[in-house]
């Protein structure tokens, strides 16, 4: 692979670095005051935490700059010999049936929907039995999945990268305009590798219940143990590159840890029933 292309790849991931560590520039003091808005509204609450992650560059320390360095170089790295690795894998794959067989199971731990239902039995569970955490919990996944859907589809237009299954393990970059053929060809539904967002999804879920849950050391190794099998399927599946999973991993960690800082015990998120009406009311507490 030429250096020339290298660096490209590397600057299209320097659009998404302000991402990987935001989660410890934004202390629990910072920007206290902007949620203290009387009848702030879910989704303009949204806005201004999109606004907190794609800016978050501009109020690095050096120390956050030196983890940013470092994930970058490691991603490069991964970038850089993405093909050879792929092929190692599928090659412990080919020798060991056991590895396709549970890989189509545990990729679904990625899966969007998976996460909403794992987001509504908590609610669920919360709501019968009147636990507050176990709400607290839900309102945090959600929108922990609804951060992480923006920043994956970002990621992928611009990217453009090939998946593995296209060309039998050929990584290729085609940047925006590779990405936006899928919406005339059909053919063309595979430039949507990089960052992985079974991933990112897999390890917000992750963050969020390992955060909440943290007092019990088996819940954070059971939660980021399973998103890693989950982003290592990923590969398995033909999917993905291990560039696209460890960089969906940086991401879905560092967008769990942000939400649980700035939102934890900040939602109201309850039903309602009006005469043939009903739904669900989205707030924040003051």
């Amino acid at each position: 692979m030429k250096l020339k292309k290298i660096l490209t790849y590397i600057l299209i991931i320097t659009l998404f670095s302000g991402m990987c560590i935001f989660s410890e520039t934004d202390n629990d003091s910072d920007h206290s005051q902007e949620y203290k808005i009387k009848d702030d509204k879910f989704f303009r609450s949204l806005f201004k935490d999109e606004g907190l992650i794609w800016t978050s560059p501009f109020r690095f320390s050096a120390t956050d700059w030196l983890y940013t360095i470092g994930i970058l170089g490691i991603t490069g790295y991964m970038i850089a010999n993405d093909e050879s690795i792929y092929d190692r894998f599928k090659a412990y794959q080919n020798k060991n049936e056991w590895v396709s067989d549970l890989s189509p199971t545990l990729t679904l731990l990625g899966d969007g929907n998976v996460n909403l239902g794992i987001t509504g039995l908590f609610f669920l569970t919360g709501a019968i039995f009147k636990d507050e955490k176990s709400k607290d919990t839900a309102k945090l996944l959600l929108m922990s999945l609804i951060h992480s859907g923006i920043v994956v589809q970002l990621g992928k237009h611009l990217a453009g990268r090939q998946r593995p299954e296209a060309e039998n393990g050929v990584d290729k970059w085609a940047g925006p305009s590779g990405f936006f053929k899928r919406y005339k060809n059909s053919a063309d539904m595979f430039y949507d590798a990089f960052p992985s967002g079974h991933t990112i999804t897999a390890w917000a879920t992750a963050t969020v219940i390992a955060h909440q849950y943290n007092k019990n050391f088996i819940v954070p190794f059971l939660s980021y143990s399973l998103a890693t099998l989950a982003g290592i399927s990923r590969i398995t599946e033909d999917k993905h590159w291990l560039s696209d999973v460890f960089f969906g991993a940086v991401l879905g960690f560092a967008i769990g840890k942000f939400v649980y800082r700035k939102r934890s015990g900040k939602f109201l998120l309850s039903p309602y029933i009006s005469g043939d009406k009903y739904g669900v009311n989205i707030g924040f507490k003051l």
